[in-house]
């Protein structure tokens, strides 16, 4: 409840987490029939680069902003970086819950959770004027149960817990088999941070153990991911990853790493690509 994503709003893990959600996203809509998304941890959804917080983190001085000073060669980050243009020569960075929203089709339906009283607040202003879309505020994992199945039958969840909490990579594993009893066929976008002594081996060992149908991994790491006090990198753990999602990540790779810093992209499937 104390975590504040403005603090780290446009950093390089949410460059990297919301370029492979605008991928995936669009990927999905290229079929006609509507599907829900769901954002489990929505926070404010737009943040403003020039506010106390992100001033005091510098945070988006490695991301965001050594991102949008040339365009990009690649055509998913040059896509990107025009979705997100609009907010950032306003020096505001759009988070997730704004990302689906504008993409969102008639359609399409939107569902934004966020359990801290301030940043729900924002986020009902920040999504106002947008069709479709319903915000709450409850436990992220109750309003995923609580969702799943969707009566669409397609849609996109992501989970982005701020991991303030030390046993959230066991509450995910546990959850994981309850998505999986619930909805086998949705699409599961889960973030989390590699950092020393992480237990980042338990979920991959965990996901790929319930056999969801390309159960992918792809992270961006910084430094070595066993390097002490600091986060080394963070990572997207995928179900039923749409196809050429993958290949489209690495052939922006080598690119985005020489865009917004040093960083370097590592990707598995963890279960059958066929």
């Amino acid at each position: 409840m104390n975590y504040r994503h403005i603090y780290h709003a446009g950093n390089f893990a949410d460059i990297f987490k919301h370029l492979v959600l605008h991928m995936v996203l669009g990927y999905l809509q290229e079929k006609d029939k509507g599907l829900m998304v769901l954002d489990a941890f929505a926070g404010t959804g737009l943040y403003d680069l020039t506010a106390f917080e992100p001033k005091k983190t510098k945070e988006f001085m490695s991301g965001v902003g050594p991102l949008m000073q040339r365009p990009a060669e690649n055509v998913d980050i040059k896509t990107f970086q025009s979705f997100i243009e609009p907010d950032w020569k306003r020096q505001y960075y759009m988070g997730s819950p704004l990302i689906a929203a504008h993409m969102l089709r008639p359609q399409d339906r939107l569902i934004v959770n966020e359990l801290h009283p301030d940043d729900n607040e924002s986020l009902q202003k920040n999504v106002v004027g947008f069709k479709n879309v319903h915000v709450t505020k409850r436990d992220a994992y109750e309003v995923i149960r609580g969702n799943i199945p969707p009566t669409e039958r397609r849609g996109l969840i992501l989970i982005d817990p701020p991991f303030e909490n030390p046993e959230e990579f066991e509450l995910l594993v546990q959850q994981m088999a309850e998505w999986k009893r619930r909805w086998p066929t949705g699409c599961y976008i889960i973030w989390y941070p590699i950092k020393a002594g992480r237990q980042v081996d338990n979920l991959h060992n965990a996901a790929a153990d319930l056999g969801l149908n390309r159960t992918w991994v792809s992270e961006y790491l910084l430094q070595h991911r066993d390097t002490e006090g600091s986060l080394n990198g963070c990572g997207l753990l995928v179900f039923n990853t749409p196809y050429g999602i993958p290949e489209r990540v690495d052939t922006l790779a080598a690119e985005l790493g020489k865009l917004i810093g040093e960083g370097w992209i590592e990707s598995q499937f963890l279960t059958s690509s066929s």
